[in-house]
């Protein structure tokens, strides 16, 4: 560094000392203030209570009591005073009237240009010293002790106006800012001497930059936060300044011990919190740089894992002391309470864990670097006990644990490509044993911590949380990682053991189940419970038995809520069953064509059917056990495995297996039929008793089968739309199964739409049934004329006969049922039906038949025309009254 690099190098650290200095001084009158006006606020509230309006306080009274309130700098500081001012107080107009205002011209003689001033000192000084150096005037070990002179002289002068010029509760900064620049420039002449004249060695430098470093701390508590400023700077800079040739942990992290300890000692007493977390970033930072930048040593990790751990240890105790354990200093899950020490230690105990953290990852998961990790993480879980308000502590380590613990790369190494069952492959790696030793030492560890908390803590609720995600995360982390290090019996064994432990503190928690914390808490450990349990299942079970045996853990779930009385219960059977149902539409695993199962292609018939009745017994039992919403969704579930069941029986039966071609018209219509025949049932049940799954179970089928008439029966399956044959014989066909047999179950439910508010749709559904109808006896027409292939156009005379012939008969047909059962829509029918074969008859018929079929055809449609209009007047019309 040439001279005036350094000279710009001196300025421009006494300028960030000077800003850190003034914002420290605004955060200080600040406070000043607000203790002022909360004083104020106080005595207002006495003078209104012995019946003194608030006009009749006189200014000079209240500028008495601003006065007499107005301690000093050091004693106004007090965090509960300022948090209250903050929380309770407001700053009433009257009071911040009588505030005087703040006076520039006393601002800038009295504190700025007294810091201007400082500054300018410092760098003359040390232009002076250039300036010789420069010039040749005095030798260079002379420039050095005539700065070290002025630096001692300045700070001399600056504590003797201290002592005879300041007055109690005075504020003066002319010493300190007499006392920074002589400290400047003593900082400055040492560093010379080392980096420009070469007069000292490093070590001698160091030690003296340090000296002088904690002389500035010690001087701060007496002449104010600038000189802490200066002095925790320079602290942090010097080992920067002064780099080692031969770096050692165990000589540079007692010395960042040594700093962090005096910035505590000299915060105690004072309001200066930004020296506090300023000391742990730069504590931090150092530490970190020393693992992450290259000198990093095997030894090195007990200094630096002592460090870290009396790093978090002053961080909590180093201001308050125990007192920092008192309700009175907040909570974390309340931010705007916490004091300013319960904010640093919080702070400090980050940093702390950060530093062990990088640590372990750098060491490679070593054995010494994860004691001492885990120390300071039993730390943070003890303060987190210790202190109620610091409870988040203990989960923030388990979670914390569970990362580092996971980045143990020496553990696995695993592959990218997935497997035949579509999981990731892994190879165990040297550290694999270790890896598992550690993670399920860690979960037991934390485990067991959670569950004391759940028994002994008056809000277990996040302790049992603990507990949960602990004994979980732990396990399937670990199999995760090293999956064939053990059976899957092994695993299945260590998650069925860690479920049996929670599921035994719910057990003796129940005597407490109506009390609110208690019951959130078992209704964690039981979620917890649940995901071992699964886990376990999934090691020992595969494909459809797997899903079975998920089916019977919702169910005991389910049963457990008539003995244990945990709100969480029923939620869980129901996301249990949920999950179940998933499997079973989504797993490809399932849906293949392997016959080595049970019943082979009908493995349906238990895969779905088991779980469908052990549903609907689950949703007695919760309703039963006052969870309704949980009954709901079970019985829902419960009624779709039901109706996925006989349509994938249908499937194989007609399809020829679950993972055939698309499904054709018989197979279509067979699925309709038994969506509308589910649909006519719930609504029947519906009319009895009144349900959310009967309602709208009813509704959603009756929506889907008509969407699948139409687009499907009606439209793209139609044999003659598709070309495709008709399966069957000549009376018993497809055409049986997907055009009439609808028409009944569709006549069924337009009479029970009321049950479902439906009734505006019963014209809509009468129609779809008539179209159906016709649709029937027109294709079955064709296919005694045509065969099991079906054209669109007639193939003779006979044929087109034939359609006006069964659309007549189908047309009176409809208009005697409507007389004989009273429904006008009925008849309705019919004359629509009629109205068709009128038009057919003379648009059609008239050109196409010839000879004995034309002369049939109308004279056909004529008796009929007639006929109806008899029953018409014989049995519709009333006849008019004589009188």
């Amino acid at each position: 560094m040439d001279g005036l690099g350094f000279l710009v190098a001196a300025a421009g650290f006494v300028m960030v000392l000077i800003a850190l200095s003034k914002i420290s001084k605004l955060d200080t009158t600040v406070a000043q203030l607000k203790l002022q006006l909360a004083t104020l606020a106080d005595e207002l509230t006495k003078l209104r209570l012995t019946g003194v309006a608030p006009t009749d306080v006189q200014p000079a009274v209240m500028a008495k009591n601003a006065l007499a309130a107005e301690p000093a700098i050091e004693q106004v500081l007090a965090v509960e005073a300022v948090a209250a001012v903050e929380s309770d107080t407001p700053v009433l107009p009257e009071i911040a009237a009588a505030l005087p205002p703040r006076d520039m011209e006393q601002a800038l003689a009295s504190r700025w240009f007294v810091w201007i001033g400082g500054i300018a000192i410092a760098i003359g000084g040390v232009l002076f010293v250039k300036y010789a150096y420069d010039n040749g005037l005095i030798p260079a070990s002379l420039q050095v002790l005539f700065g070290l002179l002025i630096g001692a002289a300045l700070v001399a002068a600056g504590e003797w106006l201290r002592r005879r010029t300041i007055k109690p509760g005075q504020t003066d900064y002319v010493p300190a800012a007499l006392s920074a620049a002589g400290l400047a420039t003593a900082f400055a002449a040492i560093f010379a001497a080392y980096a420009l004249y070469d007069l000292i060695a490093p070590f001698t430098a160091f030690v003296g930059l340090t000296i002088l470093a904690l002389g500035s701390l010690v001087l701060s508590r007496l002449q104010g936060p600038l000189i802490a400023a200066l002095g925790l700077i320079g602290s942090y800079a010097t080992p920067a300044l002064i780099p080692s040739s031969d770096p050692s942990a165990w000589s540079f992290f007692p010395y960042l011990f040594i700093i962090l300890l005096a910035s505590f000692l000299t915060l105690r007493g004072r309001g200066w919190w930004w020296l506090a977390f300023a000391a742990l970033a730069g504590s931090g930072m150092w530490a970190l740089l020393w693992i992450g930048g290259g000198v990093y040593e095997p030894f090195d990790r007990v200094p630096i894992g002592l460090f870290a751990l009396l790093l978090g240890l002053i961080a909590v105790f180093g201001i308050d002391g125990l007192d920092i354990l008192d309700s009175g200093s907040g909570s974390l899950k309340r931010p705007r309470t916490m004091s300013m020490p319960l904010v640093i230690a919080v702070a400090g105990v980050a940093v702390a864990a950060a530093v062990l953290a990088a640590q372990v990852v750098q060491s490679g998961h070593s054995d010494l670097s994860l004691t001492l990790f885990f120390i300071g993480l039993a730390a943070a879980v003890g303060l987190g006990w210790a202190k109620r308000g610091l409870s988040p502590l203990a989960p923030a380590s388990a979670l914390v644990a569970f990362l580092v613990l996971m980045l143990w790369s020496e553990a696995a190494f695993h592959q990218f490509a997935m497997d035949e069952r579509g999981y990731w492959t892994s190879l165990p790696g040297p550290a694999a044993s270790a890896f598992l030793n550690w993670m399920m030492a860690a979960g037991a560890g934390f485990t067991a911590v959670g569950l004391a908390g759940t028994r002994m803590r008056v809000r277990p609720a996040l302790w049992a949380a603990l507990a949960a995600a602990s004994s979980f995360c732990s396990i399937a982390g670990a199999w995760s990682r090293v999956d064939p290090l053990l059976p899957d019996l092994g695993w299945a064994a260590a998650a069925l053991s860690a479920a049996a432990l929670l599921l035994a503190v719910v057990w003796l928690e129940r005597d407490r189940h109506d009390e609110t914390n208690p019951n959130r808490a078992c209704g964690l450990l039981l979620v917890g419970s649940a995901a071992l349990v699964l886990f376990a299942l999934d090691r020992l079970f595969d494909g459809v038995w797997f899903t079975v045996a998920m089916a019977f853990v919702a169910a005991a779930y389910a049963y457990a809520a008539r003995h244990v009385h945990v709100r969480l219960i029923g939620a869980i059977a129901a996301a249990i069953a949920s999950l179940t149902a998933i499997r079973l539409f989504v797993s490809r695993e399932l849906w293949n064509d392997d016959r080595s199962v049970l019943l082979g292609q009908h493995w349906p018939i238990y895969g779905y059917g088991l779980p469908a009745i052990l549903f609907l017994l689950s949703s007695r039992w919760l309703r039963a056990s006052g969870h309704p919403r949980a009954a709901t969704a079970m019985e829902g579930i419960s009624l779709g495995l039901a109706i996925s069941l006989v349509s994938l029986e249908l499937r194989v039966l007609i399809g020829g297996g679950l993972t055939s071609d698309e499904p054709q018209l018989l197979e279509v219509a067979t699925h309709i039929l038994t969506w509308l025949g589910a649909a006519y049932g719930l609504m029947y049940r519906e009319r009895l008793f009144s349900s959310f799954i009967s309602f709208w179970g009813a509704r959603i089928l009756i929506a889907i089968s008509c969407a699948a008439i139409l687009l499907l029966s009606l439209g793209l399956l139609n044999p003659v739309i598709s070309g495709e044959p008709v399966p069957g014989n000549a009376l018993f066909n497809a055409l049986l199964l997907a055009y009439l047999a609808p028409v009944i179950l569709l006549g069924l439910i337009a009479t029970k739409l009321g049950v479902l508010n439906w009734q505006r749709l019963g014209p809509a559904i009468g129609l779809l049934a008539l179209i159906l109808a016709l649709t029937y006896v027109t294709l079955e027409t064709k296919f005694l004329f045509q065969g099991r292939i079906l054209e669109p156009w007639s193939q003779s005379v006979a044929e087109s006969y034939a359609y006006s012939a069964v659309w007549l008969v189908s047309a009176l047909a409809l208009f005697v049922a409507g007389i004989r059962l009273g429904r006008q829509y009925i008849r309705y029918a019919g004359l629509a039906v009629m109205v068709l074969v009128v038009l057919k008859v003379f648009l059609s018929d008239m050109s196409d038949l010839e000879g004995l079929y034309r002369i049939a055809s109308f004279v056909g449609l004529g008796l009929c025309l007639v006929g109806i209009g008899w029953l018409y007047q014989r049995f519709v019309q009333q006849p008019a009254i004589k009188v």
